[in-house]
């Protein structure tokens, strides 16, 4: 059974198949987090195929929350070199990735694909293929126009605003993008991006062949 769960701000963890997946894991309760993560603690996290990570930002590359996973789990950590540098593992478990790769990992076909985020130095996203389906996770973006070449069924895509695409962006973006669902992320967990999802929904609201998905925290949805 494959299946998507929102965890809050950009962290979902994903079944694709039989690849369990944690994209962006960022589960600490800083002093500017307002909103917790569902997922409150990683001791109990009993198996993890893979960690994707799109950049080395904080709330998006945990070190100790990945590498607490990776060492239990022996899950391969996914990421860019300077995401990869943050995570004390042993370097088998790493998978440092650019722009344009394309491999398959236990059984999910990756694309890495551009990210349009110039605060990081070298930001991501990946469509990820396996039971036949895919999905987009944009990771931290503003919208650019090769978002019209990619093709997948879900998109997870930032509408905060702040080094990301805003709620008009992330429309625009899911104009171009091929896909028919569209969940939002990367908002409400700081004050310089608490924007109301089910304003995108609105916003898509018109296109029978779009849809935006507004997950709560720790809600999970078969796909």
């Amino acid at each position: 059974m494959s299946y998507i769960r929102y965890f809050g701000h950009s962290s979902f963890e994903v079944m694709l198949g039989d690849t369990l997946m944690f994209i962006d894991p960022y589960f600490a309760l800083g002093e500017r987090r307002k909103y917790p993560s569902a997922r409150k603690d990683v001791h109990d996290v009993k198996r993890c195929d893979l960690i994707l990570l799109t950049h080395e930002h904080f709330d998006h590359c945990e070190p100790a929350t990945v590498a607490e996973i990776a060492e239990r789990t022996f899950a391969t950590v996914v990421g860019p070199k300077p995401a990869l540098a943050e995570i004390r593992i042993p370097e088998k478990l790493k998978v440092d990735v650019k722009v344009g790769d394309m491999f398959q990992l236990k059984g999910v076909n990756i694309d890495v694909v551009q990210a349009v985020h110039p605060q990081s130095a070298y930001p991501v996203g990946y469509v990820l293929e396996a039971d036949g389906k895919r999905i987009y996770a944009a990771g931290d973006t503003y919208e650019f126009s090769g978002m019209m070449n990619i093709s997948c069924d879900w998109a997870l895509i930032p509408i905060g605003g702040t080094y990301t695409m805003d709620i008009i962006g992330a429309e625009k973006a899911a104009r171009e993008i091929k896909a028919s669902r569209f969940i939002p992320t990367h908002y409400a967990t700081f004050d310089n991006i608490d924007v109301d999802p089910n304003e995108f929904a609105k916003a898509l609201a018109g296109d029978p062949k779009k849809k935006a998905v507004v997950m709560k925290f720790g809600e999970k949805i078969e796909i």
